[in-house]
Formats: C-alpha cells, structure tokens, sequence
C-alpha cells in the first residue's frame, strides 16, 4: 500500500461510471460547415438542406451504426434556427442541428453538439470512425462529474457575516483555546453545539435558556462546522458559559442579575479562557465592574463588548464596551454600511456583522420566544462574539500576544469600508470592518 504522502488527496469513489452511458460529444469543424451556410440567403431549413453530404456522412454513420437519436446543439442557437427545428422530422432535423451548431462569427466553441445514441452503442471503433471525417474536429464521450468534498453545514450559504469577515479564506482550523460567554445561557442539546466542549455555570437558575440569546450568540461563536447540520461558528473551539440572567423578567424584559454577574467576572479570571463576549450594555459607569475587567485583562483575557442598540434613540454611551482596555464593536449591515441601530462613539474600536445573523437557538419554545432551532437576529449583540471569537483564534495563533496586543491586531488588520470616506477611523466604524483572515496572516 502506497505511503499516506502517496495517496492522492482525491480520489473518485468505487463504482461510479466516468462517462454518461449513450452519450457522446461531437464538435463539428466549424470550417466545413460555414461556407455552405452563409452562401444562400434562404430561409434556415433551406440553408440547412444545402448541408453538402460530406459534413453529414458522419452523423448519417451514427444513426446506421450506433442508433443516433438526437443531435442537440450544445449552446445557444439563432432564433430562426429553434423555430425551425421544432416541427423539422428526419433528415432535415439532423441538417437543423447541425446548422444551429455553428455560430458564424464564434469558432471556439462553434459547433459543439451532444449525440444520444444506444446505451450500448457507443466504443473506440465508433469514435474513430466520426472521428476520421474531415468534418469532425473530435468527438469523446459525455463525462460524469462528482464532488470532492467534506461534509458542509447546510445554512452555511446563509451566513454572510462568514464571508464579510474573510473566514473562507482564513479557513481557521479547530483552535486550543477557550471563548467565555456571559449571557443568558444555552441549550447544550442544540445539534450544532452538542458536540462543543462546554463548561456551563448557571448560578441556582435553571439552565434552560429561556430568551435564547445566549444560544445565538454561542452558534456565532462556535456552532460546529462541516458536520453536515446547520450552521458555522467563527472558532471551532471550547466554551464557558455563565447564565448571569434570572429566569424571572421585570415588566417583560429580562435583565442581568449583577451580582451573578460580578460572580462570573470573578470567576473568570481562573477559568483559562481566552476572550470574553459580553453581548450586553447599560447606561452606568460601574467602578465595580470597571474594576473586575481590568483584572481580567491583566490577567491574559481579551474583552469584547457590543456598543449597543440604541443610536436612534440619542445614541447613549454603554457599559461595559466604553471601559478602558475592552474591545468595542458595533454592527454592520450587508450592505456594509453601520447598522442602523448600531451606535457610535469615540470608544468604538471596529465593527462586523450584526444585521440578520443567522444562528442557533433553543430547541424548544419558551413563554418569551416562540424561535426554534435557528433565527436570523440582529444586533451589536450578534457582531460582538464575531471579534470575539477572532480575538481567541488570534491568541491560539499567536500566544505571545497579549490582550492589548491582540486588540490592536484586530483594529490594525480591519478592513476599510465606504463609509469612512479614506479615513483611518471614525465614531461609526472604528478602525473598519474585522477582517479574520488578515488578522491570523
């Protein structure tokens, strides 16, 4: 047995035929057709008939020899030509076909036609026959074709924020490394994260996840990719999620329970992870909080947090994403211009997808969502776990990087887009759009 470097990388399966059975391709020398057709100026079955027996001898060998049927133009043809062959019979259809074949002005791939013959028809001795006509460049059989291919998810042609952020051309491989999420929690049963190593905190509350945001946010983060269901996430990597939401809302709204919260900030620093995605934000300045960031900074993790949702609505500064030190996003929509909703500020370090993302949800409804499985959402909520994501697979590259470091990275690599107007950065966009694969360059 050939040496693994030997064996080549694809490889049709066993079984599978190489040829259509019955089929074969005929190419016509356009030469020895185009003169008979451009002499007359009758009508296209008239023109056809003054086919000289030469180019037809050898389709005449195909229908004597090996059952021709059809012959069909293999591209395009005049619209005189298709009106004529629809109610031409016999001989004239064939002269038809050949006549439509060939484009006057095109000798490249003028005319190419596809023969139907008897299944069991076609062999070397029949193609060498018509091949021997001074009519016939070449003639070969009709090739199957496959796919070479590994298992694909499903939606994955749905996520345009995969492709705004260069992540097929990156093509980031399972990383050694651990995103941390404080959210809402998550259905660990989900197919397309079931397979994802987790560690799940959820403080007495239950671990349902009732909303269903922490669920999306974890898909956009780490949905597991080429397993044939659903979705991509940015980083095949590990997890550690905190449900720091109470399961009861206030007034139809659920909130973060802080002291949950402050826990989780707590704890985090010794939970070897390597970004942070907080998908939330408040109009307060909290030293507490300010105070438990920048411990984790300090202790090697790299914080990303979402601008906020409220641009329309005076566009307010939030918290956690304006503190010192943690990575700032706000969202873009596909036409890459700032999400309308998206808010702005001087803090703002760079932007990535957050209209209409495409992730997971819970498998089963709740009393707050009646979503299953998968939604498009849109939010700062969902352009944030996009950074952080790239953010942990820049660490898994580049371990000597730490979490300033590897924010300027990202800042530093983000793609410029139209609406900066040739600028290096503005309160919209930041340094630009993430781009993944010039920051794992």
């Amino acid at each position: 047995m050939p040496a693994p470097s030997d064996q080549p990388t694809f490889k049709a399966p066993r079984g599978r035929p190489t040829s259509v059975p019955g089929h074969l391709v005929v190419k016509l020398a356009p030469g020895a057709v185009r003169p008979h057709l451009a002499a007359r100026r009758a009508g296209a079955a008239a023109r056809a008939r003054a086919l000289p027996d030469t180019v037809m001898q050898p389709l005449e060998y195909l229908r004597q020899n090996a059952g021709l049927k059809t012959l069909e133009p293999m591209f395009d043809e005049p619209p005189a030509m298709r009106r004529a062959r629809t109610t031409a019979r016999g001989g004239d259809a064939l002269r038809l076909a050949v006549a439509a074949s060939v484009d006057p002005t095109e000798s490249e791939i003028s005319g190419l036609n596809v023969a139907t013959l008897a299944e069991d028809a076609v062999s070397a001795s029949v193609i060498k026959a018509v091949e021997s006509s001074p009519a016939v460049e070449y003639v070969e059989t009709l090739p199957v074709r496959w796919a070479s291919r590994v298992a694909a998810d499903p939606m994955m042609n749905l996520q345009w924020g995969l492709r705004a952020i260069r992540w097929f051309d990156a093509q980031p491989t399972t990383a050694d490394v651990t995103v941390g999420i404080m959210d809402t929690g998550i259905d660990r049963r989900h197919p397309d994260l079931a397979g994802v190593d987790l560690v799940y905190e959820h403080f007495g509350f239950s671990a349902n996840d009732i909303v269903g945001h922490g669920t999306h946010v974890a898909g956009i983060v780490a949905a597991a990719a080429n397993n044939a269901v659903g979705i991509a996430g940015v980083a095949s990597c590990r997890l550690v999620m905190w449900k720091i939401f109470s399961d009861t809302p206030d007034g139809g709204e659920y909130y973060v329970d802080t002291p949950a919260y402050y826990s989780a900030l707590q704890a985090t620093a010794n939970a070897g992870i390597s970004s942070l995605n907080l998908s939330i934000g408040g109009f307060q300045r909290a030293r507490t909080e300010d105070l438990l960031l920048q411990r984790l900074i300090r202790r090697g993790v790299t914080v990303c947090a979402a601008m906020g949702n409220e641009f329309q609505d005076g566009n307010p500064t939030e918290y956690p994403a304006a503190f010192s030190g943690v990575v700032s996003v706000g969202a873009l929509a596909e036409d890459r211009r700032r999400s309308a909703f998206s808010n702005t500020g001087k803090h703002i370090d760079l932007v990535a997808p957050g209209s209409h993302i495409l992730s997971t949800l819970p498998t089963k409804r709740s009393d707050f969502r009646d979503e299953v499985k998968y939604a498009s959402w849109s939010g700062t909520s969902m352009a944030t776990p996009h950074v952080a994501a790239a953010a942990a697979l820049v660490a898994a590259r580049h371990p000597e990087l730490g979490p300033s470091e590897i924010a300027a990275r990202l800042r530093d690599t983000a793609a410029k887009l139209p609406g900066m107007r040739s600028s290096a950065f503005t309160k919209e966009y930041g340094n630009g759009l993430l781009d993944l694969a010039a920051a794992l360059a």
